[in-house]
């Protein structure tokens, strides 16, 4: 009897390696079918989520640029064994967590060169958090979370393994959407294209780089629980948790707050304290501390005590309730760093080596190598490091002997030298801003230069701004990822961390992303697209709303201050107001300050609701904030736009364009704006007359760009095409009050019909004012 048992349940274990394996966790469950595809996955209601269609697999191989699919999987307690044809096998490790499901890959056969987890097929398309890798409907949510620095979110699509776009660990598909992650096989040497640039680079192996220990985490619940669930996953894996004043930075109403960016020294450091502490900022950024980057060496002009001075900053803005910070450009070298002159540092990153064919005496021009190979691109900086020397070259032969030509020796200050055949000939990896980078061992120094500063002074805010340089060293998102980590967890106090990229790992990490800058256009023109279009990529990836930067000027107009408040109120959003040294000369800076903490009051107090929200997210729809005794009033605007455009008349034929637009409001005076929007061509004395009776002649010639601002008593201001202020005219008289109810508008002015450049004029009148309440 007892021997019948026996074999009964032998033939059971056995049956159960062959059969579905299932993942049950309170919120959800995850099944797999004996080849290791992923058949099933359900919410707690039983609903099915799993693209039947398309099931997806749980881990393929990569091998000699094949992707391979599990033919057999085998199922143990804690375990899975997955089999792949030629005799390859993956062996993964199975844990289930509260809320989630752990995978870990804890072997693997020789000469595989990468793996991949998923793609986790499934019918959910409402909302996909590309970056974070969580998809979403208003029930169910599925997530996938990386583990480790070598675990990469998103797809494989190069052999670096980096993630160009914005985030591929979720992506939509048209049966719904995907989850996946990779990890590349980093132990040995490879010689691989480097940041889709640099051709044929050897990177060197790492000890850190195998494939073993790669891990996801998968988790689905109710869309109201993924934080939450994410916070247990980061927890319980040592993954990044970051905090500000006690709290998860991904909870934290903190999380995205307002700043101000300038370049503050020692001595005027408490004016723009004083002003961020009035506008109720949550600190003071510095635009350009640093003297060179890699060593961070300060600049003495704004800090004559050196980094000691920087920490009396800091100390002052802790002493006010603020954050202080600082923007350097994360792993890139300047030339005149220590990392690269007088001696250069070894351990620069590379695009290539070769060797010398002959000797070179210290005054040679030209540099005979074996191979043009690494030195055909031109790059910014076109150098290559023979010894203690840099030299820079115009370009190589294209037939043998291959010659370096037109070197230039003893570049950035090293020192010119004589070199002997055979001696190594490495070209240096260099980036538009005529930086180099560090390889992976000194990309390491970099990162702990930077916790340094950190620690020494105290400050506590810093944008990995190009952050997109780690990947010069050939190591992808492991690189991207690990520098982030090393600074974050050598910093010894909190620090609000932003960057110029996503990224799933450094999502933990990343506290804002801020993007929008003002240097391209007018104050609501510059990049104003890009700015809307990020919000809902924000949300999405459960990152804070953010607009990007604002320039304030000694010009500012008061009303392009409401604009830009408006579109935070609308999307409940943070910026940060670039407010240099004689912004503060600005006659309005009271009433900008006003307007801010306005704004500022009203969207912490939620007093706007759905609708005014939508509303003010429309960067066309212009408002006005007020506040009484007895609340807020939100005055919002009409605007009417119409466009006058030269052309050829009969003779004694009037060039005259006649336009029409309602007032709905009480009696108010109009503020009309003149654009000549053109590529070409000039407006000369541009004249108006409303209601055939009021007739207004601006002494003025507009070239293709520029515009005109009736918008103060007996003047207007004229602003060149990026919105900067040029000069004030004097009018004689100012624009009347309108009564409520249609009235007519004539434009005339001197311009060329053959020229491209057309007159836009702009009305705007008061629509409406509510009284705003709480919600």
């Amino acid at each position: 009897m007892f021997k019948y048992a026996f074999l009964f349940l032998g033939a059971l274990a056995a049956h159960s390696l062959l059969h579905a394996q299932q993942y049950n966790t309170p919120t959800f469950s995850l099944q797999l079918n004996d080849k290791g595809s992923v058949v099933s996955i359900r919410n707690n209601q039983t609903t099915e989520y799993v693209a039947t269609s398309n099931p997806g697999t749980l881990l393929q191989l990569v091998k000699n640029g094949k992707t391979i699919a599990p033919v057999k999987a085998e199922y143990k307690k804690g375990a899975i064994t997955l089999l792949y044809p030629e005799g390859n096998k993956a062996q993964v490790k199975t844990t289930i967590n509260k809320g989630y499901v752990r995978f870990e890959l804890t072997d693997i056969s020789d000469n595989v060169d990468a793996v991949i987890w998923g793609p986790l097929n499934n019918i959910v398309k409402d909302t996909i958090g590309n970056t974070v890798g969580v998809v979403r409907n208003k029930d169910f949510a599925f997530g996938i979370q990386c583990l480790n620095e070598k675990t990469t979110g998103g797809e494989m699509v190069n052999d670096e393994g980096a993630v160009y776009e914005r985030g591929t660990t979720a992506t939509a598909r048209p049966f719904g959407s995907s989850l996946q992650a990779f990890t590349v096989n980093r132990l040995h040497d490879r010689v691989i294209k480097v940041w889709d640039r640099w051709p044929a680079v050897t990177v060197k192996g790492i000890p850190e780089g195998s494939l073993k220990g790669s891990a996801i985490a998968v988790f689905g619940c109710s869309p109201s629980q993924v934080l939450s669930t994410i916070e247990v996953i980061t927890k319980q894996e040592n993954l990044p948790y970051a905090t500000w004043k006690n709290e998860w930075i991904k909870t934290s109403a903190a999380s995205g707050a307002p700043y101000m960016i300038t370049t503050f020294n020692e001595n005027n450091i408490d004016s723009f304290l004083t002003y961020a502490k009035q506008m109720g900022m949550a600190g003071v950024y510095h635009e350009e501390p640093f003297k060179t980057w890699g060593n961070f060496e300060i600049r003495k002009d704004l800090f004559p005590s050196g980094r000691e001075g920087f920490k009396k900053c800091v100390d002052k803005a802790h002493a006010m309730g603020l954050r202080l910070g600082f923007h350097t450009l994360t792993t890139f070298i300047t030339t005149n760093d220590a990392y690269v002159t007088p001696k250069p540092n070894k351990d620069l990153a590379l695009a290539g080596t070769d060797t010398l064919v002959e000797d070179l005496t210290a005054d040679a021009t030209e540099i005979t190598v074996n191979s043009p190979l690494h030195f055909t691109m031109r790059s910014d900086l076109n150098s290559v490091m023979i010894g203690d020397e840099i030299i820079r070259f115009m370009s190589v032969s294209k037939e043998a002997p291959y010659k370096l030509t037109g070197c230039v020796r003893g570049a950035f200050g090293t020192t010119k030298s004589a070199h002997k055949a055979k001696d190594l000939v490495s070209r240096l990896v260099d980036h538009p801003y005529k930086v180099f980078y560090p390889n992976w061992q000194l990309q390491k120094q970099v990162a702990k230069n930077i916790a340094d500063f950190i620690n020494e002074t105290g400050a506590d805010q810093m944008d990995f701004d190009g952050h997109e340089g780690t990947y010069a060293n050939g190591m992808g998102d492991l690189s991207f990822n690990s520098f982030a980590d090393e600074v974050f967890r050598q910093a010894k106090h909190p620090v609000v961390f932003g960057s110029s990229r996503p990224n799933h790992y450094f999502w933990h990490i990343n506290n804002y992303l801020n993007w929008g800058e003002p240097w391209y256009g007018a104050f609501r023109e510059s990049q104003s697209d890009q700015r809307i279009a990020n919000q809902k990529f924000y949300e999405d990836n459960y990152l804070p709303n953010m607009l990007g930067w604002f320039l304030i000027t000694v010009n500012t107009d008061p009303d392009d201050i409401d604009w830009m408040l408006a579109r935070a109120a609308g999307f409940n959003a943070g910026y940060a107001l670039v407010v240099r040294g004689e912004a503060l000369a600005n006659k309005n800076m009271p009433r900008i300050v006003e307007q801010i903490n306005l704004w500022t009051g009203a969207q912490k107090s939620r007093m706007f609701n759905q609708e005014q929200q939508e509303w003010l997210k429309n960067p066309a729809n212009e408002a006005h904030l007020s506040k009484k005794e007895n609340g807020y009033y939100l005055e919002s605007f009409r605007k009417f736009t119409f466009e006058h455009q030269a052309k050829a008349l009969q003779p004694g034929e009037p060039a005259i364009s006649n336009f029409s637009f309602t007032n709905n409001k009480e009696k108010q005076r109009p503020l009309i704006v003149i654009t000549a929007r053109g590529e070409d061509g000039t407006i000369v004395n541009p004249a108006i007359e409303i209601d055939n009776s009021f007739r207004l002649e601006i002494p003025v010639t507009l070239a293709a760009g520029e515009s005109v601002a009736v918008n103060e008593a007996n003047a207007a201001s004229v602003y060149n095409s990026k919105g900067k202020f040029i000069k004030k005219i004097d009018l004689g008289n100012q624009l009347p009050d309108l009564n409520t109810g249609t009235h007519s508008l004539s434009f005339e002015a001197g311009m060329d019909a053959n020229a491209s450049v057309k007159a836009v004029i702009t009305v705007r009148l008061s629509e409406k004012t509510e009284q705003l309440k709480a919600q």
